[in-house]
C-alpha cells in the first residue's frame, strides 16, 4: 500500500461512524465500480456498504455482476429502486424519436444523476455513515452533451444551455407530454450543477479515488476483472465498451454516433490517448467500433415502446443506421469520408 493509499485509507476510517462499515460506494456493476469495490476490500481493506440503483434498462448480465461482487466484496449491499429514470428513459425514448437532435439526447438518462445524489445521501444517513465513494474517472467527464444542447452552437454557459433546451422543447413538444418527467429533469439540473455542494451540505464526505489516489490503468483493471471472472453485459455483441452496465447507455452511445458523430467510447479514449494511458492502435481498435443496428433495434423492442415508436425508431435506422449515411443535421461528421 502507498502512502497515499494509507493516507486515505486512514482518513475515511478516522470519519467512520458505523462500527459495521467504513464507506458507501455508489456500485452500477459496470467495469469502473466493480475494480474500485475489488479495491476497496481487498487492497484498502475497508469495509464497504454498496448502494445500487436498479431500474428498467439494467441487463442481465449486469445484475449478476452486480450479486456476484457485492457477495464477494461488500460488508452489506443496499438496493434503490430508480423509478424516475425508468419512468423518464420510457417517456424520452418515445418521444425523442418524433424530432431527432443531438441534442436532446441528453433527456434519456433523466434521473440517473439525481439517483446518484438524494437517495445515497439518505441511505448514508440512515446507516449513519459519513462517506460516499464515485467511481468516476477524470477520462469520462466531458461536457459535449451539455455543448451539444447550447445555441447557438460553440456557445458556452448556462444562458446558451437554456436557449438551446427551450429550441429543443420548441421544435419537439412531445418533450412536454409528461409534465411530471419533464419536472423530474429540472430537479436533475439542479442536483447535476451542486451535487459536491449538496453532499456537503448534507456532511457527507464524497471521495473519488480514480481523481486523486488510483493511478488508472485501463490495461491492469481490464486484466484484474478477467481474472475475477467479470463480464461485460450481453445485451450486444460490441466487445469494447467494456463501461456499459445500462441498455440505456448502449442505445445512447449508438445514437449519439449517429446524430452527432461521436460519443462516449470515442471520448473516453480519447481521452485515455491524450493522456498515453493507451497506445494509438488501442485507441483505433476499441473507439471505431460501435453498436450495430439490428443490436440497437432489439434493445429498443425489448423495452416495450409503442408501436408508432418502434416503426419510427425502424425508419430512422433503415435510413440513417449505417456509418456511411449520417444523419443530415449531423454538426460533426467529418469523420465519413
Amino acid at each position: 500500500m502507498t502512502q497515499k493509499e494509507q493516507q486515505f485509507r486512514s482518513t475515511i476510517v478516522s470519519t467512520a461512524q458505523n462500527p459495521d462499515y467504513d464507506c458507501v460506494l455508489l456500485f452500477s456493476g459496470g467495469k469502473d465500480s466493480s475494480y474500485l469495490l475489488y479495491y476497496l476490500s481487498e487492497i484498502l481493506n475497508l469495509r464497504v456498504l454498496t448502494f445500487t440503483l436498479i431500474h428498467d434498462f439494467l441487463p442481465e448480465q449486469t445484475i449478476r455482476n452486480i450479486e456476484e461482487f457485492s457477495s464477494r466484496f461488500a460488508k452489506k449491499h443496499v438496493n434503490i429502486q430508480n423509478k424516475t429514470l425508468s419512468t423518464a428513459g420510457k417517456h424520452f425514448l418515445e418521444t425523442w424519436i418524433n424530432k431527432p437532435d443531438e441534442g436532446s439526447l441528453i433527456t434519456l438518462c433523466t434521473g440517473c444523476r439525481m439517483g446518484l445524489v438524494k437517495p445515497v445521501i439518505e441511505t448514508a444517513h440512515a446507516e449513519n455513515m459519513k462517506v460516499v465513494i464515485a467511481a468516476h474517472t477524470p477520462f469520462e467527464e466531458s461536457d459535449y452533451k451539455v455543448s451539444l444542447v447550447n445555441y447557438p452552437k460553440g456557445k458556452k454557459g448556462f444562458i446558451y444551455f437554456a436557449m438551446g433546451y427551450m429550441r429543443l422543447l420548441i421544435r419537439n413538444p412531445s418533450l412536454l407530454k409528461n409534465i411530471k418527467v419533464f419536472l423530474s429533469q429540472l430537479e436533475e439540473f439542479h442536483y447535476y450543477k451542486n451535487k459536491d455542494s449538496i453532499f456537503k451540505n448534507a456532511g457527507i464526505d464524497y471521495y473519488k479515488p480514480f481523481y486523486s489516489v488510483i493511478d488508472f490503468d485501463e490495461h491492469k483493471i481490464v486484466k484484474k476483472l478477467k481474472e475475477l471472472n467479470w463480464e461485460k453485459p450481453k445485451s450486444t455483441t460490441n466487445s469494447s465498451v467494456w463501461r456499459s452496465d445500462c441498455n440505456m447507455y448502449a442505445v445512447r452511445h449508438y445514437f449519439y454516433n449517429q446524430v452527432a458523430g461521436y460519443n462516449e467510447s470515442k471520448v473516453y479514449y480519447g481521452n485515455l490517448l491524450k493522456e498515453n494511458k493507451i497506445s494509438y492502435e488501442y485507441f483505433e481498435e476499441h473507439s471505431q467500433q460501435n453498436y450495430e443496428k439490428e443490436e440497437i433495434m432489439d434493445l429498443l423492442t425489448s423495452l416495450e415502446l409503442s408501436e408508432s415508436s418502434i416503426n419510427k425508431y425502424r425508419d430512422f435506422l433503415g435510413k440513417y443506421g449505417n456509418s456511411d449515411n449520417p444523419f443530415p443535421s449531423c454538426s460533426s461528421c467529418q469523420r465519413i469520408p
